[in-house]
């Protein structure tokens, strides 16, 4: 200020004098302009041109103006306060910036240019907002450098420079990224910080409580850190959770309880639990424990495996694991937890096989399918050689009607076997015609009918038709071995227990392909070989199978004839009641053993003569049927319940009038017409001499054999029937009390419990009174329960038992006299 006041008064000095010489305006500018081009002055002309200012004065009119401003303007408001070009403002501003820098003394004032060349201050006003901030940074404990440099208009850098160059000295506080704290404010956040984490017992998100008790993050992140590893917080961080050590003491409590009450762990809990490694964490207390992929089990979890497949082994069945382990164990732990059983073992070693990932399978039920497989493929394999047969014995048929004359009489012999209708060869009639036969083929057949008659043209033995049985062999294994879908439907009929279950249905299909494969070829090639050899040895086998089982049947059925003539003859004629009964007694007799009989016969003359019978069971023969001693006992095959009128065209045109007039007659007897147990009696050795075989009659040992045989199995399926099934329980007895009563035998309808007190009534006088009595009670109880009547149904229990223990001893009176007195 002082400097400027000389100013004025030297100007007006200078004023006040009178020159000799003055100048004009233009000379002094001219004058001015052409120093300058000199190099004499450096002057710098204002925007209006009637002012000129050299640099020294442009700087002192920038500090003056920034000091009239407190320290801070900006230079666009400086080049409206000199009126000069910018570009004279801005090398004044730094000029003075530079001078500045070596400026010494307690009020010297350094100029900055900041913001990008925008504004010039001074080393005074900063520290005046400093002194600001100090005074609102006390009060409120925290703020940003960010805050700052938006409420003062600086770059965030530069603010956290100044900010930094004052900590300590004008700023009473402490700067963390960017954060200043005062002394007070930290040590308070500390102090809740402490309070609150020591309190916390679970697994806590650490922004959750900066959050909820408004923490600074940079506090907590630092402090909580400090505190863990000097041990005041019992606990640790995990990523930006905190896990005090009482709740993973509790965790891994938590987790042995589960693993030692469930038997096993999944990794899925265990992550939950903050466990990446569940096995090396329970081995430590459970030892013996079993790692799998998702999952540890315990050692009696792997018994208890062991136990089922060990079960499963001896019941020569199967066992699921999914249904014995906890659900929560994935089907691939189940896998691999069953591959370690060693009752499963590798490569076929173990008494078990692993189906299907989670099936153990025991061998033996393997051979149980694959033996319910034989018989189908035996089945099979015996039909297509029958279709091979015909077919091979059709092929010189149709070459004789294209072949030349030179073969004529070889023609004649094989056209002979099958041309002429009604000669017989061997054992069995050969009465099919051609179009017969033709007729009883299936698709298999056909096919190959037509590729014979391709391979057949010329001479017999000629080479177009010397590899006709190996590709009909070929063609023939292809088309009885069975589709997958055949496979399991062939498994479901034979075991009820799969019914149900696919997986494991697919599981054995799968396993037993290649044997399955194999077994049809090797049984297809067995019967294709037989033909090869001759039917002869088969033939035989065939009749003496059938005559040893017939033989069986008809001893049973002439002790059945005794049987009945006894009981018709204790019937009186008069009683219309017990006649009926008495002919329930004969359609029984005819409906079981008549069926039987009339079923074997039909099945035998059928496989004998080659036919195919809708509904008539195959009659089946081993090849060491006709060696065996126990060859009669062999399984019959499954019944009949009549004979079709397709059947009976078959074998009205395929047998000789006489056998197929027999056949018919004896299925008429057993299922249509008046139906005598009589007649069909006497028609069997009409049917025997059709047959062309004995009709051997059974002596006195053989018949107490089949008496005593009978009264062991009646009893026995006494002891196997349950008691609710009435009609049975009642005829079962009753069948007894007729043998011991009569030394004889009979089968009683099982769903007419009236036919029981007719026997009762018929025998009632070689019985004595009170054992007939306590019978008939016995019988008219089940009477009443059948009826839906269960007053006395508490005492069927004991009625049975009492009726049981009257028909099997020797003397009933004596019987029932011991009941009484135990009683």
């Amino acid at each position: 200020m002082d400097e400027i006041a000389a100013l004025q008064a030297q100007l007006a000095a200078v004023q006040q004098q009178e020159s000799a010489l003055k100048l004009s305006d233009h000379n002094v500018i001219d004058l001015l302009a052409k120093l300058q081009q000199l190099g004499k002055i450096q002057i710098v002309h204002t925007l209006t041109g009637k002012q000129i200012l050299t640099p020294k004065q442009i700087e002192h009119e920038i500090e003056d103006h920034v000091t009239l401003n407190a320290g801070r303007i900006s230079l666009s408001e400086l080049q409206q306060l000199l009126s000069i070009d910018r570009t004279y403002v801005e090398r004044g501003v730094t000029q003075l910036a530079k001078s500045s820098r070596h400026a010494s003394g307690v009020n010297a004032s350094q100029f900055y240019v900041v913001n990008n060349g925008e504004e010039v201050i001074t080393n005074w006003y900063l520290d005046a907002i400093m002194e600001d901030t100090n005074t609102l940074l006390q009060d409120s404990g925290t703020m940003t450098i960010g805050e700052l440099a938006q409420q003062y208009g600086f770059a965030v850098e530069y603010m956290k420079d100044v900010v930094a160059s004052r900590l300590g000295s004008i700023l009473k506080a402490q700067e963390r990224s960017n954060i200043l704290y005062t002394n007070s404010f930290v040590e308070s956040q500390k102090a809740q910080i402490r309070g609150v984490f020591t309190a916390i017992s679970r697994p806590t998100f650490v922004p959750d409580i900066v959050r909820s008790h408004r923490f600074e993050d940079k506090v907590v992140e630092e402090y909580l850190n400090e505190l863990i590893q000097r041990r005041v917080l019992m606990g640790t961080l995990r990523g930006r959770e905190y896990v005090p050590y009482v709740f993973v003491e509790a965790q891994r409590e938590s987790m042995y309880s589960f693993f030692q009450q469930n038997g096993y762990l999944d990794n899925a809990r265990a992550n939950q639990l903050q466990v990446t490694r569940p096995y090396d964490f329970l081995k430590k207390r459970f030892p013996d424990a079993v790692p799998l992929k998702d999952c540890v089990v315990s050692h009696a979890l792997q018994l208890q495996v062991e136990g089922s497949i060990e079960v499963a082994v001896n019941d020569a069945s199967f066992v699921d694991l999914r249904t014995i382990l906890p659900s929560a164990i994935h089907t691939v732990d189940v896998s691999l937890l069953l591959s370690k059983s060693a009752l499963v073992g590798g490569k076929g070693s173990g008494e078990a096989v692993q189906l299907n990932e989670v099936y153990a399978v025991s061998k033996a039920f393997l051979s149980s399918c694959l033996e319910a497989l034989k018989q189908d493929a035996v089945a099979k394999a015996k039909q297509a050689s029958l279709q091979q047969r015909t077919a091979g014995a059709s092929a010189p048929k149709e070459s004789q009607d294209n072949a030349e004359v030179d073969d004529d009489d070889d023609d004649e012999d094989l056209g002979g076997k099958r041309g002429k209708k009604g000669k017989k060869g061997g054992k069995a009639a050969v009465d099919d015609a051609p179009s017969d036969k033709k007729s009883k083929r299936g698709k298999g057949s056909k096919a190959a009918d037509e590729s014979k008659a391709k391979g057949a043209k010329g001479k017999r033995g000629k080479k177009g038709g010397g590899d006709e049985p190996d590709s009909k062999r070929s063609n023939a294994t292809a088309s009885i071995t069975p589709t997958r879908e055949q496979v399991i439907e062939l498994l479901t009929s034979s075991f009820s227990q799969v019914e149900d279950d696919e997986e494991l249905l697919e599981g054995i299909a799968d396993h037993l392909e290649g044997e399955i494969e194999k077994m049809y070829a090797t049984e297809l090639a067995t019967a294709l070989s037989s033909i090869l050899r001759g039917d002869a040895a088969s033939l035989r086998d065939l009749r003496k199978k059938f005559e040893d089982q017939f033989d069986e049947l008809y001893a049973m059925l002439t002790i059945y004839e005794k049987g009945f003539n006894k009981l018709e003859l204790q019937v009186d004629a008069k009683d219309t009641v017990g006649m009926e009964q008495l002919k329930g007694v004969e359609v029984h007799l005819l409906e079981t053993a008549g069926i039987e009989v009339a079923s074997l016969v039909t099945s035998f003359v059928a496989a004998s003569h080659n036919l195919e019978m809708e509904d008539v069971p195959a009659f089946e023969i081993t090849p060491s049927a006709s060696k065996d001693e126990n060859a009669a006992e062999s399984t019959v095959p499954k019944l009949m319940s009549a004979l079709s009128d397709d059947n009976k065209k078959i074998l009205e045109k395929n047998l000789s009038p006489s056998t197929a007039t027999a056949l018919v007659r004896l299925w008429t007897f057993v299922t249509a017409g008046r139906r005598s147990f009589g007649d069909f009696m006497t028609h069997i050795p009409v049917v025997v001499d059709a047959l062309s075989m004995p009709l051997r009659k059974v002596d006195r040992k053989k018949e107490r054999q089949i008496l005593f045989g009978h009264r062991h199995n009646t009893i026995g399926a006494l002891e196997d029937v349950a008691d609710e099934e009435y009609g049975k329980v009642v005829a079962l007895i009753m069948e007894i009390f007729f043998q011991q009563t009569t030394g004889l035998v009979t089968a009683l309808p099982q769903d007419k419990i009236d036919v029981a007190s007719s026997v009762l009534r018929a025998f009632a006088s070689t019985v004595p009174e009170a054992p007939l009595e306590r019978l008939q009670e016995f019988v008219t109880v089940a009477q009443m329960l059948v009826d839906g009547n269960e007053d006395r149904a508490a005492e069927w229990k004991q009625l049975i038992e009492g009726a049981r223990t009257l028909v099997v001893a020797k003397d009933m009176g004596e019987a029932f006299s011991k009941m009484q007195e135990s009683a």
